[in-house]
């Protein structure tokens, strides 16, 4: 056995990740919060569908009360939970909610998978620029004026809105729920980030009049990767619902699943006064460095911290030292900013280690002026996303890409939305903000694939 150990290269890779984790998913890897029968849950309750277990595509007994319990729990008509994340949560609405070569209308900052079932489904894509914040580099919030003139124009029936965003904003779904119920519109909340509002005493999208809410569980609840719960308050799911199974393993885990229902009864019971000792203590980390974070925005999602370490005169080389130092490990960090991402289950962590790395930082800090970051670009459309595929492919430099069309999306991640979609024009303001967040080197090294014209 242990010379079958010695050869995992995925086992040896991982058995030594002792480092902090600022990071997604929700959980941390704190044993102390699991009992030793759901650690221990594998291979024992890893089966499968048979007279004496439940089918997760069909239930009928124990994952049917499960999901009524759900629905009982978030005030919702209809839930599905799904062990492919939600992404296939998402894609699944999009493909039930859209009509054949139809469009439909996100905030461009949405994630790439919505991007990638439009291409998929050959749907257009129209598009909502919330406003942006060039001191931190973040899309902020959708105006409302903005907004209802989009919707008095556009052909989508279907409008995706996410909230909050990778950087921790919350739009304010109440407004838009109303604007897309005036246009006879379906609203569609990718809440993937905000899992745990319920949890702690939040609103949900749903709550706030959303159609559709899609939640990651696993991103800040102490619940398994791939796990992503879907809410719906309409009065007929059964499309959905068969496009859900559709696209769903036909196998689902049972270990998952378990693991799954005990993160979502852990964050029932704990959830509340773990967020308030852990919200306390962010305040004050926070404190001294307040105005180079995403925290002075209004109503901010605070288990996303997102510091700008570049106006205190620090390169990135210098964060990844003290990274380093301290053995933590960020959800992202680029040139010039670093994203920390929390889970009430941080409330039982260590924080003095954070902290002594936040002290680094202001015992050195040198307040200087350093250039805002440039707004993304709005490239010019040439085809329709999913027209590229009719078209000769080349690969050439990011240098040498001006001009051309992109055949595939240049997409940063995380947070993994797009700066450029396949079908628009890479112009010198795109090469330019690439450079900008990822780095002339990036520009330099990497190719693109672009429609050839020849």
């Amino acid at each position: 056995m242990q010379e079958i150990l010695n050869s995992l290269k995925i086992f040896n890779s991982l058995k030594n990740y002792n480092y902090q984790r600022f990071h997604m998913p929700g959980h941390k890897g704190i044993e102390k919060i699991f009992p030793n029968s759901i650690k221990n849950a594998y291979p024992y309750f890893d089966v499968t569908e048979t007279i004496y277990t439940d089918d997760l595509l069909n239930p009928t007994s124990f994952l049917k009360e499960f999901l009524e319990n759900i629905n009982s729990f978030f005030n919702s008509r209809y839930s599905f939970l799904s062990l492919q994340g939600s992404t296939h949560l998402l894609q699944s609405c999009i493909a039930t909610f859209s009509k054949p070569f139809g469009s439909i209308l996100i905030n461009r900052d949405a994630h790439k998978s919505i991007y990638n079932i439009a291409r998929i489904l050959k749907l257009d894509i129209e598009y909502i620029y919330p406003e942006y914040d060039s001191l931190l580099g973040v899309y902020t919030y959708i105006d409302k004026k903005e907004f209802e003139k989009t919707l008095k124009k556009t052909k989508s029936e279907v409008v995706i809105i996410t909230s909050p965003s990778y950087y921790g904003i919350n739009q304010d779904i109440k407004t838009i729920s109303a604007l897309t119920k005036k246009y006879n519109k379906k609203l569609i909340v990718d809440q993937a980030h905000g899992g745990y509002y319920k949890f702690v005493g939040k609103e949900t999208a749903l709550d706030e009049g959303a159609d559709i809410c899609i939640m990651s569980l696993h991103k800040t609840l102490p619940c398994p990767n791939q796990s992503a719960l879907l809410l719906s308050n309409l009065n007929d799911n059964s499309k959905l619902n068969d496009i859900l199974i559709s696209l769903h393993t036909s196998s689902p885990s049972y270990v998952l699943l378990l693991w799954s229902e005990y993160g979502i009864e852990f964050s029932k019971r704990f959830g509340e006064d773990l967020y308030y000792s852990l919200e306390k203590k962010l305040r004050e980390l926070s404190l001294p460095v307040l105005e180079y974070t995403n925290y002075h925005f209004k109503n901010i999602d605070i288990l996303k911290l997102l510091f700008n370490f570049d106006k205190l005169g620090f390169e990135i080389e210098d964060i990844k030292v003290l990274l380093s130092k301290y053995s933590i490990v960020p959800e992202a960090i680029d040139r010039r900013r670093i994203l920390f991402y929390f889970s009430f289950i941080d409330s039982l962590s260590n924080f003095e280690n954070l902290k002594s790395f936040f002290c680094d930082i202001i015992k050195r800090k040198e307040k200087i002026e350093r250039k805002r970051f440039s707004l993304p670009p709005r490239p010019k459309k040439i085809f329709r996303i999913y027209e590229v595929d009719d078209y000769k492919k080349t690969k050439v430099k990011l240098k040498d890409a001006v001009g051309l069309i992109s055949a595939k999306a240049i997409i940063p991640y995380p947070p993994g939305c797009p700066v450029v979609v396949e079908g628009e024009i890479i112009d010198k303001d795109t090469i330019e903000y690439l450079a900008e967040i990822l780095g002339n080197h990036f520009i330099e090294e990497n190719e693109v694939d672009v429609i050839d014209e020849r």
